[in-house]
C-alpha cells in the first residue's frame, strides 16, 4: 500500500455512485482519487456472493435503459472500457400476479399500453394520458436534478415554478382512474423504489416505470462485474482503492472538509487507525450517514445548528422507509425445465398496496421472485431470489449481536420466515419448492450492518414528496468541499445511483465539466 496520505479527492464507499464519480474524475479529469470501502468487497449493492457454485446478487436484479443508444449505456461503456456485456431478458420479462388476475409485461411501451387498454377498455383515454404523464414527470425529475447542480437562486426559482408537480402516486391514480384493479396493476413495481402509492412521489414512480418501457437487461457474469471492470479500467489512472477501511470521521476545519479518519478492519476488529487528506470529499454512503461522520465540535455554532436540524429531518423521513428480507435459493435444475419461465414475478395476495406495516403473523403479503442464473449465461448453477418487505422492528433486538453469530432465537425466526416465503411462492409456482436444495435468508439488520442505513433500508432517503420539497436531491451538502454521490444525490436503483455519480462529478468540476461530460453522453456506441 502506498504511504501517500494526500489526494485530490477522497470517495467514501464503492457502490456504483462512488465508482462512477471516481471513474469519471480519474479518467476524464486526471484527478488523484482514493476510494475507501468498509466492506471486504467492492461494489456496494452491486456485489455478488457465492455458496459453492451458486452465486447471487445483493441488490441488482434487472436494469432498464441499456439499449445501445441510451445515455446510461454510454456511461457504463466508458467506465468499463466497453468490456461489460449485457443479456436482454426474454419477453415477456415480467409477470404480476394478483388474487384473480395475471398480467404479462413486455419490454415495449406501445404493447404495454395496448394490453392495458384491452383489459380495461373503459379507461382507454385515461391510460393514454397516464403514459403521457409518465413521460413528462420523469423528464421533469431529471431536469430538477440537473438544475440542482447550479446556484441556489436557480434552484429556488425552479422549485417555485414546479410546486404543481408534487403529489403522491396514489393522489395521481385516484384523480385519473376509476377501476381499482387497474390502479393496483399500474403500481405493481412499487418495490423497485420501496414505497407504496400513498407514500411515494409520482415523479419517482414515473421515472422507474419509464425506465423499463424497453425491457430489462442483466450484466453477463453478474452484477459483481461492475466494480471489477471499473477498477480494472482505472489501473493505469491516478486512483487507489482500499477494502476494510471504515471512515469514522470527516475532518472539518473552518467549516470545510479537509480529510477523513479511518479504521482499518480485520473482520470486525480495528487493527489500525489512519488519516487521509483532501480538499474535496465525495460520500457514497448516504446523506444521513455522511452527516453522522461529522463531529459537532468541529463546526461553528450556526452550522452546528443547521447540521442537527437536517439530520433530524432526514431521520424523520427514514420513518417512511420500508425494510426487506431476501431469500437466496440454490436450485437443482433449470427452472424452465419445471415450467417456471425466466422472468420477474411480482405476486400479491391483495389489490391494496397500502398493507405495510403488517403483523408478523400475516407475513408475507407480497413477494418478488427473480432467477439470476437464467439471465446470466456464465452462471455455473441455478439460483432464485425471493424478496419481501417486512417491518424492521421484528429484528431490531438482534442488531448489536455480531454478524453470522446471532443467537438461536434469531436463527429460528429466520427459519420461520424462510418457510413462509417458500410456501407463499409455491402457491403460484408449485414446482419451485421441490427444486430447492439450498436456502439462506438476509434480514434488515444484515443490510444495516454493511450499509449503516437506518432500518437497513436499501433505497436511501425515501422518495416522498417531502424529499423533493426539502431539495435533498443534490450533490451539495452544508459543508464546503463535501459532496454526495449515488442514490441520495439523484434517485434509487443502479442507473439512478450512477447518474447521481455523473451529476456529482459535474458539481465537483464545475463549468469545465460540461463539454467532456456532454461528449461522453453523445458518444455513439459501436
Amino acid at each position: 500500500m502506498s504511504s501517500n496520505s494526500h489526494f485530490d479527492i477522497i470517495v467514501i464507499g464503492s457502490g456504483i455512485g462512488g465508482l462512477t464519480t471516481a471513474g469519471l474524475l480519474s479518467k476524464l479529469f486526471s484527478k488523484n482519487v482514493l476510494i475507501l470501502e468498509q466492506h471486504f468487497k467492492f461494489g456496494g449493492f452491486t456485489h455478488t456472493f457465492k455458496r459453492k457454485d451458486w452465486e447471487w446478487d445483493v441488490g441488482i436484479h434487472y436494469i432498464g435503459e441499456m439499449e445501445h443508444t441510451s445515455l446510461a449505456y454510454n456511461i457504463v461503456n466508458f467506465l468499463t472500457d466497453s468490456k461489460l456485456e449485457w443479456y436482454k431478458m426474454e419477453e415477456p420479462f415480467e409477470e404480476f400476479i394478483y388474487p384473480d388476475t395475471r398480467f404479462l409485461v413486455f419490454g415495449n411501451q406501445d404493447k404495454f399500453l395496448k394490453d392495458l387498454i384491452e383489459l380495461f377498455p373503459n379507461e382507454k383515454q385515461n391510460l393514454i394520458q397516464y403514459f403521457d404523464d409518465i413521460e413528462k414527470h420523469s423528464k421533469w425529475l431529471i431536469r430538477n436534478a440537473i438544475v440542482n447542480i447550479f446556484t441556489d437562486n436557480i434552484q429556488n426559482l425552479f422549485s417555485k415554478l414546479s410546486k404543481k408537480k408534487l403529489f403522491s402516486t396514489k393522489e395521481y391514480l385516484d384523480s385519473h382512474f376509476k377501476d381499482e384493479v387497474l390502479k393496483s396493476i399500474l403500481v405493481f413495481r412499487w418495490g423497485d423504489y420501496g414505497l407504496p402509492p400513498s407514500k411515494s412521489s409520482f415523479s419517482i414512480h414515473s421515472l422507474v416505470e419509464r425506465h423499463y418501457w424497453k425491457g430489462g437487461w442483466y450484466p453477463i457474469g453478474g452484477s459483481g462485474k461492475f466494480a471489477q471492470l471499473i477498477l480494472e479500467s482505472l489501473q493505469n489512472s491516478k486512483i487507489q482503492a482500499f477494502l476494510n477501511h471504515r471512515v469514522d470521521k470527516i475532518l472539518i476545519k473552518d467549516n470545510q472538509s479537509i480529510g477523513v479518519e479511518v479504521s482499518v478492519l480485520k473482520g470486525e476488529e480495528v487493527i489500525e487507525k489512519k488519516r487521509f487528506y483532501s480538499e474535496l470529499i465525495v460520500s457514497n454512503i448516504g446523506l444521513y450517514n455522511t452527516y453522522s461522520l461529522i463531529e459537532e465540535e468541529q463546526l461553528q455554532n450556526s452550522l452546528r445548528e443547521k447540521l442537527n436540524l437536517i439530520k433530524k429531518e432526514i431521520y424523520e423521513e427514514y420513518k417512511e422507509a420500508i425494510s426487506n428480507v431476501t431469500l437466496y435459493l440454490g436450485l437443482k435444475e433449470d427452472p424452465k425445465k419445471i415450467g417456471i419461465q425466466p422472468r420477474n414475478y411480482w405476486i400479491y395476495d391483495t389489490y391494496d398496496h397500502e398493507y405495510y406495516p403488517f403483523s408478523l403473523e400475516s407475513f408475507p403479503k407480497s413477494i418478488y421472485i427473480s432467477f439470476p442464473s437464467s439471465k446470466n449465461p456464465e452462471a455455473k448453477a441455478h439460483t432464485a431470489e425471493i424478496i419481501s418487505f417486512i417491518d424492521y422492528s421484528y429484528f431490531e433486538r438482534w442488531k448489536h449481536q455480531k454478524w453470522k453469530n446471532r443467537d438461536e432465537e434469531y436463527q429460528k425466526l429466520k427459519e420461520e420466515i424462510t418457510e413462509r416465503l417458500i410456501v407463499f411462492a409455491s402457491k403460484f409456482l408449485p414446482t419451485l419448492k421441490e427444486n430447492i436444495v439450498y436456502k439462506e435468508l438476509s434480514t434488515p439488520i444484515t443490510n444495516e450492518f454493511f450499509t449503516l442505513h437506518p432500518k437497513g433500508s436499501i433505497y436511501g432517503i425515501p422518495f416522498t414528496k417531502r424529499r423533493i420539497e426539502k431539495n435533498w436531491i443534490t450533490p451539495n451538502t452544508i459543508i464546503k468541499n463535501l459532496y454526495i454521490t449515488g442514490a441520495d444525490s439523484f434517485t434509487p436503483g443502479f442507473v439512478g445511483a450512477m447518474m447521481g455519480g455523473f451529476f456529482c462529478t459535474a458539481k465537483v468540476i464545475g463549468l469545465k465539466s460540461i463539454i467532456p461530460l456532454s461528449k461522453l453522453l453523445k458518444k455513439k456506441s459501436k
